[in-house]
């Protein structure tokens, strides 16, 4: 009996975890959550044997790799028995992975290179119905627990019992880090991968500006999770979102210079709004001011990863003290390429936003954030217009004696108020950088290298060829109207 081929492993594997949805109503949380970890471990090696990934599919490697510290990078073990179809799924791309390292050999067709999209594609459809199923199991798992209450029994026989590593907490937050993964698939399967050879640009290698990003992606999301975070990194994170942005616009425009994208499109619909979630970064920004302060220090782990993004920016981006002319950016990288790169960052954003929102009122209610009164007292009138000190929610002794106080939850509702204006602003700009049509020279994005690099590999692949994914029912949406009242600081 012949070994199965590549072709006939992905439809082994697609079927396998395609059929966790056939029946909704039995999703076990818990038990996909134990199989995850090992899947996505096997699809990320399996997409990284694939020869000739462009630095977007890199990007998307990265993020499979998960948003925590080694060894538990989906967060800790869950103590239940995982689910088959999941395993059987993720071994069969552990076979792929394995007949692409051992068999791909160097290209010498187009014929190849077409059999290297379809894996990638696979692979991808894999991930993005796994990832969907996963999330959709834990959350609807962590539903039915029965929150912990004092003085109250666990007696209602509905109810399912937490497991270890997938309690309530734990379930909500990996399946919301499955539904971040989820969005960066569905936009990377949305991809239209050309096949036409391009020139060689300059030295500038993307692959920093990949693994930059996806460095500040993980410990970005880290950070904002610690309990409690520093003000000091939330001030930080902010700030370097807003500068990401700059640099953005600044490569973008040069795109649209070059007619890498169309620019009038741009100038009407992304310009604005890049410029519009610019502001609001830095409004969020200014709602974490110095003088606040929790109980834990600054993260320098954070500043690294934020001064590796920036160099890896400013090497594209800056000419000495000056921004780089389009026609400088245009011979140092494939515009086109780093359009498709940056929706990605961009898109990626929205879950450091959301994050912002949760924040102030759950560091307010576990009494971790401290401010001085004067400054509660002033930003307060600032905020609400009071002009009676009767009104207000600090003390006027407090005031009076410059003491440190603790921020009440009812003290937060303006810097939450900011950031859902910043989530919503970013919500229209990747709706508008998802529609944006491109111009003729963008047509052709394929993977990173020059065309003599291209012919240097290939990988053969046999078997059917893959069945069309249905990702409208299963895609997330975008809310395309932009918010243009800006919320108020503390």
């Amino acid at each position: 009996m012949s070994s199965p081929s590549v072709g006939e492993l992905l439809q082994d594997a697609s079927r396998e975890v395609r059929s966790i949805l056939w029946e909704v109503t039995a999703l076990d949380g818990p038990a996909l959550g134990a199989a995850w970890p090992a899947f996505a471990a096997q699809a990320r090696d399996a997409l990284a044997a694939v020869p000739l990934n462009d630095p977007a599919t890199r990007l998307l490697i990265d993020r499979a790799a998960g948003p925590r510290p080694r060894p538990n990078q989906w967060g800790p073990p869950v103590d239940a028995e995982p689910d088959p179809h999941l395993i059987r799924s993720g071994q069969a791309l552990a076979a792929v992975a394995d007949l692409l390292r051992r068999h791909a050999r160097p290209a010498r067709s187009l014929e190849a290179q077409h059999d290297a999209d379809l894996a990638r594609q696979r692979i991808a459809e894999c991930l993005f119905v796994g990832s969907h199923a996963t999330a959709l199991a834990l959350l609807e798992h962590a539903s039915r627990l029965q929150p912990a209450r004092a003085g109250f029994a666990f007696d209602r026989p509905e109810k399912r019992l937490a497991v270890n590593g997938a309690n309530q907490a734990q379930s909500r937050r990996l399946a919301s880090e499955l539904a971040t993964l989820e969005a960066h698939l569905a936009h990377h399967l949305s991809r239209q991968p050309g096949h036409e050879p391009r020139q060689a640009a300059g030295d500038i290698d993307l692959d920093r500006l990949a693994q930059a990003a996806a460095q500040w992606e993980v410990t970005a999301l880290r950070v904002l999770h610690a309990q409690p975070p520093s003000v000091r990194d939330l001030a930080g994170i902010a700030h370097t979102e807003q500068a990401l942005l700059v640099h953005t616009l600044v490569l973008l425009n040069a795109s649209a210079r070059a007619s890498a994208i169309d620019s009038g499109d741009f100038d009407r619909q992304i310009r604005p709004r890049l410029e519009g979630a610019q502001v609001a970064w830095g409004d969020v920004a200014a709602s974490w001011p110095a003088q606040m302060s929790t109980p834990a220090p600054p993260s320098i782990a954070g500043v690294e990863a934020s001064a590796q993004l920036h160099r890896a920016l400013d090497e594209i981006t800056r000419n000495g003290n000056a921004w780089a002319t389009p026609a400088q950016l245009a011979e140092r990288v494939h515009l086109a390429e780093v359009v498709v790169l940056l929706r990605d960052v961009v898109e990626a954003s929205g879950s450091r936003a959301e994050r912002f929102a949760e924040l102030p009122a759950e560091l307010a209610r576990a009494g971790h954030l401290q401010a001085p009164a004067r400054l509660l007292a002033a930003t307060e009138r600032h905020t609400n217009g009071r002009e009676s000190e009767a009104e207000s929610a600090v003390r006027t002794t407090d005031v009076a004696n410059r003491r440190i106080v603790v921020v009440q939850p009812e003290q937060t509702t303006a810097a939450t108020a900011t950031a859902r204006h910043l989530r919503r602003q970013l919500t229209s700009l990747t709706a508008a950088l998802e529609t944006l049509p491109l111009g003729r020279e963008s047509q052709s994005v394929v993977g990173s290298g020059s065309s003599a690099q291209a012919a240097a590999r290939e990988v053969h692949l046999a078997g059917p060829a893959p069945a069309h994914m249905h990702r409208d029912r299963l895609a997330p949406t975008h809310d395309t109207k932009a918010v243009r009242s800006a919320g108020q600081r503390f």
